[in-house]
């Protein structure tokens, strides 16, 4: 299996000033801000919430969906918020910040479509929700988190094709007419793959170190020294993107599947095979960025 993680020294030459990485969207920074005072209320928080559309949406739906099995209707964004906490509020504005920075429509490019990239990302996330709600290897952890996790995990590419498209069209080229990995040719070509990307920004963006590492490792889960099955969670809800029909890229090939993930996950492969429909189910209900 090729290395998919480049080395500490082009992580860090990454970070610093091979790629142009977005910044923070402005919801983000103001909640950092006012989560980061202790004396910071509810109603402090839902005043920066409410001022963006999408996070108020977002944190609606969730809070009354059946995890948190509340008996009546919320509608209050301080409500909500109040219910949820703190940590997840922030959690759920990433989740939308993220499709209002990355998920505006854009035409699709030879071996690059948006839409599909999009239906991946969601379809993994979806996955990754719906295996750590029937693992008690994942007890701890809120259903959103894996989604999360699975939403971003591939956001590296995004920010590829944006920031260096002719490499990166070329790349996609050489993957599909080699019949090689999406990640091994791109650390031949850049030196880096898109889940470093995607963990730089994660970084940059003052994400949790967890999600940084799962983003890190999703294509090399073995070799996560910190959140193996968090990272083993996200490498198999990729690979059941893609066995559903549903590439982050067209044409070319996945690295091939980590067996080891299952024991990782808590979950066998028959058990994984019996969550298809209802992930099947819970993709076609969810709320794309489109």
């Amino acid at each position: 299996m090729p290395d998919t993680t480049s080395s500490a020294a082009n992580i860090l030459t990454l970070g610093n000033s091979t790629i142009d990485l977005p910044t923070m969207p402005e919801v983000l920074i103001k909640l950092n801000e006012i989560m980061a005072d202790p004396e910071t209320s509810v109603a402090d928080v839902a005043k920066v919430v409410s001022a963006d559309p999408a996070v108020s949406a977002n944190i609606l739906r969730i809070v009354n969906s059946a995890y948190y099995g509340l008996q009546v209707r919320v509608a209050s964004v301080s409500l909500a918020i109040s219910v949820m906490g703190f940590n997840m509020t922030k959690k759920v504005a990433l989740k939308a910040a993220v499709f209002s920075s990355f998920g505006q429509r854009r035409a699709k490019i030879q071996h690059f479509d948006p839409t599909s990239f999009w239906k991946h990302a969601v379809y993994t996330g979806v996955a990754a929700r719906a295996m750590s709600q029937s693992s008690r290897q994942f007890a701890d952890m809120h259903p959103e988190d894996a989604y999360i996790a699975g939403l971003l995990h591939d956001i590296g590419k995004i920010i590829m094709m944006e920031k260096s498209t002719p490499q990166y069209l070329a790349m996609l080229r050489k993957s599909a007419q080699s019949g090689r990995s999406e990640d091994e040719v791109e650390l031949e070509d850049f030196g880096y793959t898109h889940a470093d990307v995607g963990s730089v920004l994660a970084i940059k963006w003052s994400l949790p170190e967890d999600l940084a590492t799962a983003i890190r490792y999703h294509h090399a889960p073995a070799r996560d020294p910190f959140h193996r099955s968090l990272s083993s969670l996200i490498h198999l809800a990729d690979q059941l993107a893609w066995r559903a029909q549903m590439p982050s890229t067209l044409g070319t090939t996945i690295a091939p599947l980590d067996h080891e993930v299952y024991d990782q996950i808590g979950l066998s492969p028959e058990q994984v095979e019996e969550l298809l429909p209802q992930i099947h189910d819970d993709f076609a209900a969810s709320e794309l960025p489109w």
